[in-house]
């Protein structure tokens, strides 16, 4: 697992659904791209139903690229 300090690329995502969520992380690790959650928002609330708020994740620069295309193919189908 990469160093926290190379993980330098903030990913803010529109993933909300625990499902997503678990499977972008999943979806991370399968591509071997190292990642750190940096933001899961439990007192966020929609409708007055808890939610997790949008999840963001940091990455590595050189990876930045396609770990968008992976969370962007996962935001557009949630």
């Amino acid at each position: 697992m990469a160093d926290e300090r190379d993980l330098a690329v903030l990913i803010r995502t529109g993933l909300t659904s625990p499902i997503a969520i678990n499977l972008a992380e999943s979806l991370l690790q399968e591509a071997g791209i190292p990642f750190f959650t940096m933001d899961q928002n439990p007192s966020a609330r929609q409708d007055c139903v808890p939610s997790l708020g949008n999840w963001n994740v940091r990455v590595p620069r050189e990876r930045e690229g396609e770990a968008r295309e992976i969370l962007q193919s996962l935001e557009e189908t949630q």
